[in-house]
């Protein structure tokens, strides 16, 4: 199992918007030193307490200066908020400025921040965007001159630039938490990710075996394709002081985002907006931090955290983890420790 990072990069009230990037960039040089394959970090507007990473590759440019060794990439890259030819763009320069360290993740974004409707976007075709935005995307690194005329983008004869320079082109992620994403990633053969912050791990299984039915189905070979799992992690010398040492730092997302969900929620029914399906559901609720442990997260010690992931692991047929250390407010002592921890104690047996 390759052990990545992820991060979305919080601002709890009180906190200090430069600390907390410069504190990424410390994770990011750690996570170099110990050996993790690559940092995602996420794309979230509007939401300032939520997530700092409205520019997300300017934070994996400054990233590419510190590290070596560590991939960095966007995940996930929010399709239909944006122009393919721009990420095109951006992401061939990350991928200059790092040397070819460059990674690539797309999906719908998250999905209670306003951001399709400040960037006008349309809700309800997310997944036909995202396919023919990939699909621009993989002419616009591979073929000299790019012209694509499809139902959303109509592009004439334009020379893209600059273009990646790792050859073969990278794999292309989709990162979702419905079965209806799980069934586009499988149709378009494309590498995925499911978060279990989000979901139960029943729900984490079910969609796992969803995926690769669905690339079968399709006639994709399974033998290359990736399913990685993202999974809040906090480790200690044992689980009680795991437990206590994360619990406010880790809620303290939880909160934000059931806040966030019901923000949204109010402010659809007073625009007089139809709530979407996804908004209709328990989902999103919030939860204990009982229920955390147990379904949501990997916080104990290092036995622990091998025996759960290996579960999820063999469970899922998963073969990438994105450890998401810095969740929420934990301060950053603990997660540099965590993450240590991880790299020497669990990481070998992964």
């Amino acid at each position: 199992m390759q052990c990545d990072l992820f991060t979305e990069i919080q601002c709890p009230p009180g906190s200090s918007p430069s600390t907390r990037l410069e504190e990424f960039l410390q994770q990011a040089e750690l996570a170099d030193r110990l050996g993790f394959g690559t940092y995602w970090v996420a794309e979230i507007h509007c939401q300032p307490k939520f997530s700092l990473l409205s520019a997300p590759y300017v934070a994996l440019g400054a990233a590419a200066q510190r590290t070596k060794k560590l991939r960095l990439g966007v995940a996930v890259n929010t399709l239909p908020v944006h122009h393919p030819v721009h990420l095109a763009e951006q992401a061939a320069m990350l991928d200059l400025v790092s040397h070819g360290r460059m990674a690539f993740a797309a999906g719908g974004g998250h999905p209670h921040s306003r951001a399709y409707e400040c960037f006008g976007a349309d809700h309800t075709s997310t997944h036909k965007i995202m396919a023919e935005g990939l699909e621009v995307i993989r002419k616009a690194w591979s073929e000299e001159t790019l012209t694509f005329n499809g139902e959303f983008f109509q592009i004439p004869e334009v020379v893209v630039n600059p273009k990646p320079v790792q050859k073969p082109l990278p794999p292309f992620y989709m990162a979702t938490s419905s079965l209806d994403g799980v069934e586009v990633s499988a149709r378009l053969g494309l590498n995925l990710m499911l978060p279990i912050h989000t979901r139960t791990p029943e729900q984490v299984v079910e969609y796992a075996t969803a995926y690769w039915y669905g690339l079968a189905t399709h006639g994709h070979d399974r033998q290359g394709k990736e399913l990685a799992l993202l999974a809040p992690i906090h480790l200690a010398p044992t689980t009680a002081g795991a437990r206590a040492r994360a619990e406010a730092g880790v809620m303290s997302y939880f909160k934000i985002i059931a806040d966030m969900r019901l923000d949204y929620i109010d402010w659809l029914k007073r625009r007089g907006d139809e709530l979407p399906a996804r908004l209709r559901s328990a989902a999103g609720a919030p939860v204990s931090f009982e229920t955390v442990c147990a379904k949501h997260a990997v916080i104990g010690d290092s036995q622990t955290a091998i025996e759960t992931l290996k579960s999820l692991a063999q469970q899922t047929g998963a073969s990438q983890l994105l450890a998401w250390f810095n969740i929420g407010s934990l301060p950053q002592a603990l997660v540099m420790a965590a993450m240590e921890q991880f790299a020497a104690e669990v990481m070998p047996h992964l």
